[in-house]
């Protein structure tokens, strides 16, 4: 639809996750430097830990490219709850192995034994388990024990542990003591910052042929930054749908106030769920003090979290409001403006303060 109406020859925000159109942020250069370190390692665990939607699964397509030209034999599980019993069988169906009505002991033998033969044509065997958060620690510690196999000093396989923030907190427990020693490399993927949230999507725009139609003033970057949170899944969700409105209403130019109309519409279809849908982007602190703090403590900065996006919703909802009703006063000097618009800056002052 707006591919057309701005002569785009593609869908710069898709939510579907595409290598090619991965943004080089600070943070993801660093993450893939610690998995391409962790590879030339060739043994233990490499853990990648981030917020819903800050690129994991995005970085992990894009390291596959990067290992091409590599002889190495890759296995991929998206866990879903998995325990103890169900790993040794997800496992082995990644690396096309039968597993229906096998036990632990003789799936754990051939798992080694395809191991063996992969290292015996110098093949690097790597697994990667997604959505990683949801293992048990009973799946964890079957998945340290394959990490233990190994012939002649060399380990047979590696494994990628790709999740959310729960599964950092679920390894620092006292009960995981042998796999952290395991972890040979590990990063956690933080939310871009406002100058990288506008290079972002300037990133995904000029992919697909953007020739500054529409045209996106600095105030419109801003309000994306603020409402997504620097998060890369939000910012495609938000543009997505601003570029449709520009569509909708032929529109050559993105305004903070068209933005605005699309948050409100958002929150609205939304109605009766909280602003964020999503896990909150973990703080910029050492992630061991809040892995560690208690429930009751954690619940309550999440709490706040969310209440910080209600309150950045309704300061958008209050703008367009009040400039409506400015709109239809019969009399409106320019002067009323400016203090109309002082006033909305002296909210959003007074709301960033706290």
């Amino acid at each position: 639809m707006y591919q057309a109406f701005y002569k785009l020859h593609g869908m710069p925000f898709q939510l579907t996750p595409d290598p090619g159109m991965l943004f080089p942020s600070k943070g993801h250069k660093r993450a893939m430097a610690y998995l391409l370190y962790g590879f030339e390692k060739g043994e233990g665990f490499v853990m990648i830990t981030g917020a819903v939607g800050t690129g994991k699964t995005l970085l992990v397509q894009k390291l596959f490219e990067e290992l091409e030209h590599r002889n190495i034999a890759v296995a991929s599980v998206a866990s879903a709850n998995l325990d103890g019993e169900d790993i040794l069988p997800a496992v082995a169906s990644a690396f096309e192995l039968p597993y229906e009505r096998r036990s632990k002991e003789a799936l754990l033998q051939d798992v080694k034994q395809y191991l063996v033969s992969l290292q015996a044509r110098k093949t690097h065997a790597l697994l990667v388990v997604d959505e990683a958060q949801t293992l048990t620690p009973t799946a964890l510690e079957m998945l340290r024990i394959l990490s233990n196999l190994e012939v002649k000093g060399q380990a047979l396989l590696q494994i990628f542990l790709v999740g959310q923030a729960e599964l950092r907190r679920t390894i620092i427990s006292n009960h995981m003591e042998q796999l952290r020693q395991r972890i040979i490399a590990s990063h956690r993927l933080e939310p871009m910052g406002e100058e990288e949230s506008r290079a972002y999507i300037l990133h995904r725009l000029r992919a697909v042929g953007w020739n500054d139609d529409p045209h996106l003033p600095p105030d419109m970057f801003v309000g994306v930054f603020q409402a997504s949170r620097g998060i890369p899944r939000k910012i495609n969700l938000i543009m997505d749908r601003l570029l449709l409105h520009g569509y909708l209403e032929e529109l050559h130019s993105l305004s903070h106030a068209a933005l605005a109309v699309v948050l409100d519409e958002m929150a609205d279809e939304m109605a009766g769920l909280p602003a964020s849908l999503e896990e909150p982007a973990v703080p910029q602190t050492p992630d061991l003090a809040r892995a560690m703090s208690p429930p009751k403590r954690e619940a309550e900065l999440d709490l706040l979290e969310l209440k910080d996006d209600d309150l950045m919703f309704e300061l958008m909802r209050e703008r367009v409001r009040f400039r409506k009703m400015l709109r239809a006063m019969p009399l409106r000097s320019s002067a009323a403006d400016d203090v109309a618009d002082d006033d909305v800056q002296d909210s959003r002052s007074g709301w960033r303060s706290e």
